[in-house]
């Protein structure tokens, strides 16, 4: 992808969308890098031109900048935030389960999972190495206060600020549980609660 070129917003390099078979015949609905930075599907989201038209309304001001858009979704502007954000990257409390967990899990079949060969790229449980200040205490979630970061943060968060830049525009399943970021993302869309399903937690595998 060029980042000089606005056109890569519109295209889908990971083929991660959603096939439509209610109709006659199934149809391709792509789900593009500019709905993967926001982790929206929304059909009144997918361009920035959409977002500007749908009225969208962020701190009293309708939404016209990314960053609003990004704030908006994200609930940046109410008390409990952090029960909302399905991009937060760490564990804030014991029993938190919205954080970003990428992991290989190596499995060949769906039906049989086998943790024991897993590969975990990033955790939000774990502190990462770089800059890490309770040393004796690496599998345990990071403390920002100290300036500790989230294992393998790198992966998803650019800006360090501890929210994940949306998906990976480049696989189709960030998370690593076999199912596609579209179907994650629409999934906390269509039932209200965000980050029960999340396209950056590995967690389809483990419900029920």
């Amino acid at each position: 992808m060029n980042p000089a070129d606005p056109l890569d917003a519109n295209l889908d390099p990971d083929q991660d969308g959603n096939w439509d078979c209610t109709g006659a015949g199934c149809v391709y609905e792509p789900y593009t890098n500019f709905q993967e930075f926001y982790a929206v599907t929304d059909s009144d989201f997918s361009s920035p031109n959409g977002v500007r038209l749908s009225g969208l309304i962020y701190d009293g001001q309708v939404v016209l900048e990314w960053w609003q858009f990004r704030a908006a979704t994200l609930n940046f502007d109410e008390t409990g935030s952090s029960a909302v954000n399905y991009l937060k990257m760490d564990q804030s409390f014991s029993n938190d389960i919205r954080y970003a967990y990428i992991v290989d899990d190596k499995d060949t079949n769906f039906l049989s999972l086998d943790a024991g060969d897993d590969e975990v790229h990033l955790a939000g449980n774990w502190t990462d190495a770089w800059d890490i200040y309770y040393e004796g205490s690496p599998f345990s979630a990071p403390v920002r206060g100290v300036g500790e970061h989230e294992f393998g943060w790198y992966l998803l968060d650019h800006d360090n600020d501890h929210i994940a830049e949306g998906t990976d525009p480049t696989n189709w399943d960030t998370d690593g549980d076999w199912m596609v970021d579209w179907f994650e993302v629409h999934d906390d869309e269509e039932d209200g609660v965000r980050g029960d399903s999340s396209p950056i937690r590995y967690d389809s595998r483990q419900t029920g």
